[in-house]
């Protein structure tokens, strides 16, 4: 299942295997160019406030506390990330 790229970089994301850079570049590229069709949870999931918004609203300048609804922190994109991650696992364990 095409899915376990999207967890794979999560994970790598999280356990800082990638820069936030990499991250930002390689996400947005993988989902921008996804040719496989998904149900609506994984695209809530990868698309959805947890991933792909939390991606496009990072700004490196901001810091933890300063986040507004269109800039966010590493550290908030990383908590987002990983709160989508948990659900993606529990959508894969349950397949």
């Amino acid at each position: 299942m095409f899915a376990y790229k999207y967890k794979k970089l999560m994970k790598d994301f999280i356990d800082q295997v990638i820069t936030v850079e990499d991250f930002e570049r390689e996400y947005l590229k993988t989902f921008k160019n996804e040719t496989e069709r998904m149900d609506n949870t994984l695209f809530e999931i990868l698309n959805g406030v947890l991933v792909f918004e939390a991606v496009d609203c990072y700004w490196h300048e901001c810091l933890p506390g300063q986040e507004t609804a269109f800039e966010i922190s590493e550290q908030q994109l990383r908590k987002e990330v990983s709160e989508a991650l948990d659900k993606l696992n529990s959508l894969l364990n349950n397949s």
